[in-house]
């Protein structure tokens, strides 16, 4: 039987444990995830993505505020627990029906993206190396020409090293597989509101490419990142 060479690839959810947490995840690298070590914020962005999905799965006609609050109930976790406190629990439950409300159908979001909530794998040649990411909208830029497009998270997770990650591997995963840098990569927060915007060039992409060679320098010696190409990746919101 034919050996298919042994690549590596990266993951974005992968990555962001890896940042949030190395010690944790050296002693996880099969990638096995017990709930112990799922914590609130996870949980919070799974039922955010899942609630997102469910929006655009709708006619344009449902998509309403009670729609949103309806869905973000649906997905919302019963595990408690995991909160600092049942206050806790209950404001954040509010905060991302909030957040989700103002940023679907206050205009920041696009009314028909071309992509939603897939997850996509590029083959980078400068690297060497798979980039697997989750794109959460990515759609027509309204202010720009025909090819211009922009890209769009909701996240939870917006400190520095999070945004520095995503920015950076969006840039190079685009670059790769749409020959093109996308006009703008936007970060929606959905604890604060805040909107955080990202204009990627060819110099960035230069100091983007730097940052994902370090990346893959730093990687663990793990089979975690180790596939064969086109081998099958699973949807991880």
């Amino acid at each position: 039987m034919e050996q298919f060479p042994t690549v590596l690839r990266v993951e974005d959810y992968k990555l962001e444990e890896l940042l949030r947490c190395p010690d944790r995840f050296a002693g996880n690298k099969k990638g096995s995830k017990r709930e112990s070590e799922v914590n609130w914020r996870q949980m919070v962005q799974f039922a955010a993505s899942h609630s997102v999905n469910d929006f655009y799965g709708m006619p344009e006609g449902a998509r309403t505020q009670a729609a949103i609050e309806a869905s973000v109930e649906h997905w919302w976790t019963n595990r408690n627990y995991k909160f600092h406190s049942d206050e806790h629990y209950l404001q954040m439950k509010h905060t991302v029906k909030k957040q989700l409300t103002d940023f679907l159908l206050g205009g920041f979001c696009p009314g028909m993206p071309i992509i939603f909530f897939e997850q996509l794998t590029a083959y980078v040649d400068e690297l060497d190396l798979e980039i697997s990411q989750i794109f959460h909208l990515v759609s027509v830029d309204p202010e720009g020409g025909a090819d211009d497009y922009i890209v769009q998270k909701l996240a939870v997770d917006v400190d520095e090293d999070s945004l520095g990650l995503l920015f950076h591997m969006t840039s190079v995963f685009c670059m790769s597989a749409f020959e093109k840098l996308p006009a703008r990569i936007e970060v929606l927060s959905l604890l604060s509101g805040k909107r955080i915007v990202y204009v990627p060039d060819e110099e960035s992409l230069e100091r983007s490419y730097d940052y994902m060679y370090l990346i893959k320098s730093l990687l663990p010696e793990a089979d975690f990142f180790k596939v064969n190409p086109g081998s099958a990746v699973q949807l991880i919101m």
